[in-house]
């Protein structure tokens, strides 16, 4: 989607705990207003069902640290013995069309592009429930991560069952809090396209530009 005349284009960083909806609010706003999702490299291999350059550009791990050293990623880092890393052209070249730029992340990635991400807008999803927030998503993250990888192990299963609280923790430090309540997804894309449209029309919100 070109960018209107006078609009700087913008880049949402969207992050929260496994299991409150993160695709699915991405899905919505794609096809609402034709942004640009920027895909991470990954040198694991695809999950059943998962599409090269639309879920992930799977490449070799040798290719993965070829393109490290070639400063390619505008940041990378080993996810479960796995890497994984954004490459510079994914936010550059849409910025440059004019184009607004979607980031999918998790708390680690949101801190570093607080950083290294001037200008851009940071939200974080997270469930309602009538337990306490925390309970409540470790118990929704747990039930995801078994259903996708069911011969997870235990320590693995609760090293990310603690990055919840880490996520929980990181709330305030976002720009907004968007909740997913149950059956609530068309509520929460309503909600994130309002922020779009307000942050479009915000004129006193600094260019996006890495640093």
């Amino acid at each position: 989607m070109a960018v209107s005349e006078g609009r700087k284009p913008l880049v949402l960083v969207l992050h929260g705990p496994s299991g409150v909806g993160k695709e699915s609010v991405i899905e919505g706003l794609q096809k609402a207003l034709g942004i640009h999702r920027a895909t991470s490299t990954t040198d694991r291999e695809p999950r059943d069902g998962e599409r090269d350059g639309v879920d992930y550009h799977f490449v070799s791990t040798a290719r993965f640290e070829q393109m490290i050293k070639a400063g390619a990623f505008a940041e990378y880092a080993r996810v479960y013995e796995d890497w994984k890393g954004l490459e510079r052209s994914e936010i550059e070249r849409p910025l440059r069309r004019g184009q607004d730029v979607i980031i999918r992340t998790d708390v680690n990635g949101v801190r570093h592009w607080r950083r290294t991400l001037e200008g851009a807008v940071t939200v974080v999803i997270i469930a309602a429930g009538h337990k306490t927030p925390a309970e409540y998503h470790k118990t929704i993250t747990r039930a995801r991560i078994v259903n996708r990888e069911p011969h997870i192990s235990l320590a693995k299963l609760q090293t990310r069952l603690d990055e919840v609280d880490d996520e929980l923790a990181d709330a305030d430090n976002n720009d907004y809090v968007v909740v997913n309540h149950h059956n609530g997804l068309d509520s929460a894309i309503a909600e994130l396209l309002a922020i779009v449209a307000y942050e479009r029309a915000n004129v006193s919100r600094i260019s996006p530009r890495l640093v």
